[in-house]
């Protein structure tokens, strides 16, 4: 089962205002079928717990070709390419029914120690010679690492709250997406769209923590920030379409 293809309806409650998937819906759905295809090829959330390991997401980098419409049907297919030193990679499609091109993605995951949450070597559980390593690239380049531009400013606090967990015990992927969209929606263009984002986790968070969020506007798009005092948590950068 070199990779996994899911057929999706786009539901009322994963868009935006201009019934439009939201990049946190995709995170959400990236997330779920990256979780089934793991289990399938025998190294899922199950199998490593009873090791005491746990996948997390560490980068992740999304292309649009066009944001998907509420009610509208696609094919989210998904693969595991090997590992690149402490990263496992994962690509995928999302595609219309007829094949039509909608998004591509890369990202790298990690695994870290349930107790302890220290890194693993990923290639003492999972080398590049594993049966299920499928060399085909939706984006060839890994996942880059981002740094936040100087101008980038204070925007908010926020504490993180019960809804944000998940079951790794720290905040959800998806939630860091939202907290960005709020602070940078002022900045995208009239009759724009997010056409890119990168995103790096660099650090957990946990209930009760007290995270400052940045912004700012570049001359492609926008960029955000959370950090813990002077530790950084995530950094996410966004590309508009049509931005100057």
């Amino acid at each position: 089962m070199k990779s996994l293809q899911e057929r999706f309806k786009i539901k009322s409650y994963e868009t935006d205002e201009n019934a439009k998937l939201k990049p946190q819906s995709l995170m959400l759905l990236m997330q779920e079928s990256a979780n089934q295809h793991a289990d399938a090829l025998g190294f899922g959330y199950d199998q490593l717990l009873e090791k005491g390991i746990i996948w997390v997401l560490s980068r992740a980098h999304v292309v649009f070709e066009r944001i998907p419409d509420w009610r509208e049907e696609v094919v989210l297919e998904t693969w595991h390419k090997g590992s690149d030193k402490l990263f496992g990679l994962r690509d995928y499609n999302l595609t219309g029914l007829t094949g039509e091109g909608i998004a591509k993605g890369t990202t790298s995951w990690l695994i870290i120690g349930t107790e302890n949450r220290r890194l693993q070597r990923i290639e003492q559980h999972l080398g590049n010679d594993h049966p299920s390593v499928h060399m085909v690239h939706a984006i060839e380049e890994p996942a880059p690492k981002l740094a936040p531009p100087q101008e980038i400013e204070f925007v908010k606090s926020r504490e993180v709250e019960y809804s944000d967990i998940d079951m790794n015990h720290h905040t959800n992927n998806s939630r860091y997406m939202e907290w960005a969209l709020d602070c940078i929606n002022k900045f995208v263009p009239e009759r724009s769209f997010i056409k890119e984002f990168a995103v790096n986790f660099n650090s957990e968070s946990r209930l009760g923590e007290r995270l400052d969020h940045y912004a700012c506007k570049t001359s492609s798009g926008a960029f955000f920030e959370a950090r813990r005092g002077e530790t950084s948590v995530v950094q996410i950068e966004f590309i508009f379409s049509g931005a100057v």
